[in-house]
């Protein structure tokens, strides 16, 4: 996570992820997901309402 006013340095770390995969296809969906519910967990991030309703600490 980078906030707005902090500027990305060059030796910050990223995240990497492996996938495995037996065809390009099955990849491909994989990565969608996943692009997919980062996007989604970001939404929720970013409205106030959502925010409210998941305060614990774990999630079931």
């Amino acid at each position: 996570y980078f906030s707005n006013n902090k500027e990305v340095r060059i030796d910050d770390r990223k995240l990497y992820l492996h996938i495995e995969s037996s065809t390009a296809y099955s990849l491909q969906l994989a990565k969608e997901e996943i692009t997919r519910l980062i996007k989604e967990e970001m939404m929720k991030m970013q409205n106030p309402a959502l925010q409210l309703v998941n305060r614990g600490r774990y999630k079931v």
